[in-house]
């Protein structure tokens, strides 16, 4: 399988913290987010990433060039930004459109248990498969839940949608490049039909979405005893 880093966000909620830089650029322990999401890509052994950019999209392509061992590929949305599901399909090849394709935010931070196995495979019947976690207080992600199949019914239920999926990418075929579309839409209708498939990530789930959940987790060692093997890890490749 491969992999897609959703990077093209302007991180508004994040305030003064990304008004030079983009939020993917964010360091937190002294690993960048969208170093972190390379290394859970590679950790799960995926073979080409693609990673499509938009704002200060410059600073990640040069952030970049320095891992040379990985086999990377990324769309810079220059013109205008094109949507989860519309910035996939621009910057994937026709024939890459067949394949089972790895979705990673890295707005959020996964921290795997040891018990955690990626799925080699969508399961029968799913043209998405969705990781997911009990929802959160507080917050107004779009509230998920699973029937006695585990397929995902959208709107209702005490999960949510982590960030982390498997799609299989011809999906994505009807549309248009380099138009706006959003994954969301994707869900709904799928979901509607059945053809949405989800479970539990087994593991810790962390939001880093905004200025003040950002600066609470500063200096908390969020990493533990990870944190040098996901540092040695970036500088091998």
């Amino acid at each position: 399988m491969n992999a897609f880093i959703l990077a093209a966000g302007f991180g508004k909620r994040m305030g003064e913290l990304t008004k030079n830089t983009c939020k993917p650029m964010l360091s937190i322990d002294g690993i960048r987010l969208i170093d972190y999401s390379l290394y859970l890509v590679n950790s799960w052994g995926l073979q080409k990433i693609w990673i499509n950019t938009h704002y200060h999209s410059e600073k990640i392509a040069n952030h970049l060039k320095q891992f040379k061992n990985l086999n990377l590929f990324i769309s810079e949305e220059r013109e205008k930004i094109l949507g989860t599901a519309g910035g996939i399909r621009t910057a994937l090849p026709d024939s890459d459109l067949n394949t089972k394709l790895v979705l990673i935010n890295p707005d959020t931070i996964l921290l795997p248990s040891q018990d955690f196995r990626l799925k080699t495979d969508l399961p029968l019947g799913s043209k998405i498969h969705l990781y997911l976690s009990p929802f959160p207080d507080g917050t107004n992600y779009t509230k998920i839940k699973l029937d006695s199949h585990n397929k995902v019914i959208m709107g209702d239920g005490n999960l949510f949608y982590i960030g982390l999926a498997i799609i299989d990418s011809s999906i994505l075929s009807p549309l248009n490049k380099n138009e706006y579309y959003d994954l969301s839409d994707i869900f709904k209708t799928l979901s509607e039909t059945g053809e949405i498939s989800g479970e539990i990530f087994l593991g810790k789930v962390i939001d880093v979405g905004t200025k003040e959940l950002w600066e609470k987790l500063q200096n908390q060692n969020l990493f533990e005893f990870d944190r040098e093997k996901i540092l040695n890890f970036l500088k091998s490749l």
